[in-house]
This record gives C-alpha cells, structure tokens and sequence, in this order.
C-alpha cells in the first residue's frame, strides 16, 4: 500500500511541475538580499503556487530592459525600476525584500574613523550608483564635505577588497562576504551603511500590463516569496544551507554571519512607508535630473501581498 501511495504521489508532483507556468526572474548577483527567491525555489513554494521559476543572472543595469523586452517576468533590482519609473516607464514594484544598503565601510588599520578619510581616497563601485550615493551620505552625516575626500571608482567587490587590501584606498563600501573576509584580514568597520541612509535595493518588480494581464500570477508570487521570508526568518538552522548553497560558499560560519547581518536590511512586511518611497523617487530624479513628478501610487503597489498573508 505504501508503494502505492508513493507512486500515485510521484505522479501527482509530475502532473503539477508539467502544468506549472514558467516564470522568469531576473537577478544581478548572488547575494543575501535574493534570499528569499533561493528559500521559495529550494523549500517548494513556488511550486505549490503552481509556478516553476528559474533566476537568471543578468547585469543590474539589463534588469529592466529584459524586463520590458519580456524575455523575464519579473526583475529583483529596485534602483533601476525607480529610474525607469522616472523616465516614464510603467513599472510597477510590488514586494521590497530590503530597505537599507547592506553595506559595511571597511577602512585600512591606520584608519580610526569616518573623519579621518578627509583628504584620503575612498573606493565606490562607480559614479552616481549606490556606492556612490551612500558613501557621500555617510561622509556628510559624520561632518566630512565629500569634497575633502578623493572617491575612486574601482568596479565590483572583489576589485574593492584588493584595493583596500594592497592601500590603493583608505576605505570602501563591501558587501558580505567581502565585508566578512576584510575583516578576518584585519580591516577595520568604520559603520553600517544602513545607520546612514534607506536606499530599497532588492524587491520584486514587474509590468504594469503583467499586472492587468495576470494579476492572479503576481498574487501566488508574492504568496510564495512571503512565505520563504517568514520561514528564513524563523528557521535559521535550516535556512544557512540554502543560502550557502545559492551563494556558492564553503564556509559554514561565514554563512551564518552572513544570514544574521542580512537582518538588519529585512523589511518587515516587504512593504515601505510611504515618506520612504517618495524620498526614494525624488532623490533618483534629481540624480537623473528628471523633474517629472511621479505620484507614489504609480510605482509602487504592495496591494499583491494582502492577499499573500
């Protein structure tokens, strides 16, 4: 009887996988703040919701574009929604997985604080980006004129630890598990990014017309991805091993601090408030220099998760 069982599951699972809707979503790193898209994939749930999702690893830059182009379904990057958005584009973001960098400024041994960077050079990924925004913001808060300091654009993570690390810089932004690995080198913290400013980064974005066209999919994807953030956030022992796996790491205790930093990012409910989001649309268009004013409602749209509760 219990072959029998067994067989007429087995079957059951076949039958749903074959009739799951492909889906799409693209994703520009593996990193902690995708988490919650590795949980749902790794534990079922977007199979449960009648979905087979597939992450693709794209630049954040072509997020959106493929996006719009419709080769994806749904984007994860939110800065380069938030842009198209005040471009003109319909767009509409509907879950935020995080509402501050998940950051770290590491800084070189002989460095002691934030104010100690003025007239020293500081690593940022590129011009006008995240890194860019954010280290300004801290130079500013800590009474340091970004004037006062030299930032040099140095590309990703790995090519900012290694800056740091040979003094091609005194200080730069690191992610984990760069962060992590700086300091087992004996890099100093200088402070989390996320005390600084909220910046949403990670989320999940799609169409306005995917939205009119197929409100019910948007529905069981927020469905799913809620209940992998309530699961990762309540079940730490079981969580470490998703996400080393979809980090590609080794290293179990790294994993585990990775997993506790990313804490301090997670938006409680995948939503914002409604100051934040706005601020958000205002400073990326006056650092696009775009004044087309662009209501909250228009981007934003975190009605989807009411029915995900």
């Amino acid at each position: 009887m219990a072959a029998v069982i067994a067989l007429a599951l087995f079957f059951l699972t076949c039958a749903s996988a074959a009739g799951a809707e492909n889906v799409k979503v693209g994703i520009p790193s593996l990193t902690v703040t995708m988490m919650p898209l590795a949980v749902a994939r790794e534990r079922g749930y977007f199979q449960q919701e009648g979905l087979n999702v597939e992450l693709v690893l794209m630049p954040a830059a072509l997020n959106i574009k493929v996006l719009l182009s419709g080769e994806i379904g749904y984007a994860s990057t939110i800065g380069s929604a938030v842009v198209a958005a005040v471009r003109g584009v319909e767009v509409r973001i509907v879950m935020l997985f995080v509402d501050r960098p998940l950051l770290d400024l590491l800084a070189r041994p002989e460095i002691n604080s934030i104010a100690d960077l003025k007239g020293r050079v500081i690593g940022i990924s590129s011009r006008g980006g995240l890194h860019d925004v954010t280290i300004r913001r801290m130079l500013q808060q800590s009474g340091v004129d970004p004037a006062q300091a030299t930032l040099l654009a140095v590309g990703g993570q790995g090519a900012m630890l290694a800056a740091l690390m040979s003094g091609r810089i005194s200080a730069g932004l690191l992610n984990p598990p760069h962060n992590f690995l700086g300091y087992r080198e004996g890099l100093k913290n200088l402070g989390f990014a996320g005390a600084y400013i909220r910046i949403p980064s990670t989320g999940l974005v799609t169409t306005r017309e995917r939205l009119e066209r197929a409100p019910d999919q948007v529905r069981r994807m927020a469905r799913a991805l809620t209940r992998a953030r309530a699961f990762a956030r309540e079940n730490k022992a079981q969580a470490v091993p998703i996400l080393k796996k979809f980090l590609q790491l080794q290293d179990e205790d790294l994993t585990a601090k990775i997993y506790d930093y990313h804490k301090r990012a997670e938006t409680p409910d995948g939503r914002i408030d409604a100051a934040l989001a706005a601020e958000t649309i205002r400073d990326v268009g006056q650092t696009e220099g775009i004044t087309r004013d662009l209501p909250v409602s228009q981007l934003f749209d975190f009605s989807y998760l009411e029915a995900a509760r």
